[in-house]
């Protein structure tokens, strides 16, 4: 698995955003899934900050998911986090694959909000403080909701309750229904968990509530299948 993203740093601030983050296995630039989680966590750079993608073909492909106005930006490698490595899991198993190395593709990762922290509080607060990431992330918003493609998996988690990121959340829920097939969902909002990937994946992996979980994303069904 490469991790794919642009990113820019806020020097006087002491902060960054992280955006159209993609997960590419294989030789393929196919995309084979989304995912929707809450912020960028602890990835970061695979070369350092002076090190941008330069190869041609590489980079060619990753400017045909580029969105208007980033045309300038300079695309990076990043190390995987954990979550990554938990979302590549999940969709090995929707693909019915042996293990994550074995996914052709492209898992394309969107966000609630942009700002790259991995202690969720302190985003949160920075995210507050900071008033003008408001429009760095709507600007990015509207264009995430354009880029997605099914399977989408939902992974907000409990800011899908915040007062602050409801509305985003809802704008995802009803793309993914309305527009992706999104079966696995039930159509009551309020009725969903939203389970993030890290989760799913890792703490309640092989208890009932996250293998019925997997199960609903994998055949796509709210109803749990049973072996």
């Amino acid at each position: 698995m490469k991790v794919y993203t642009h990113y820019k740093s806020i020097e006087e601030f002491n902060v960054g955003y992280r955006w159209r983050t993609l997960l590419q296995f294989g030789s393929s630039w196919d995309v084979i899934g989304s995912v929707v989680m809450m912020n960028p966590g602890s990835a970061n750079y695979k070369y350092g900050s002076n090190c941008w993608i330069e190869d041609k073909p590489t980079l060619d492909c990753l400017r045909s998911f580029d969105y208007n106005g980033d045309k300038e930006e300079k695309w990076f490698e990043f190390n995987a986090d954990a979550t990554m490595g938990c979302v590549a899991e999940l969709f090995a198993q929707y693909y019915g694959v042996p293990n994550q190395k074995d996914l052709q593709g492209v898992i394309q990762i969107f966000n609630l909000f942009y700002l790259r922290e991995q202690k969720l509080g302190n985003a949160l607060a920075k995210n507050r403080e900071l008033t003008f990431f408001k429009q760095i992330n709507d600007s990015i918003f509207e264009q995430d909701i354009a880029a997605l493609k099914q399977p989408v998996y939902l992974g907000f988690g409990a800011l899908a309750r915040s007062s602050d990121f409801r509305e985003k959340a809802l704008c995802f829920f009803h793309e993914a229904i309305e527009n992706h097939n999104a079966k696995y969902l039930n159509e009551d909002f309020d009725k969903n968990t939203f389970t993030h990937p890290l989760r799913l994946m890792r703490y309640i992996k092989n208890k009932p509530e996250g293998i019925a979980k997997c199960q609903q994303f994998c055949s796509n069904s709210v109803t749990q299948v049973v072996n």
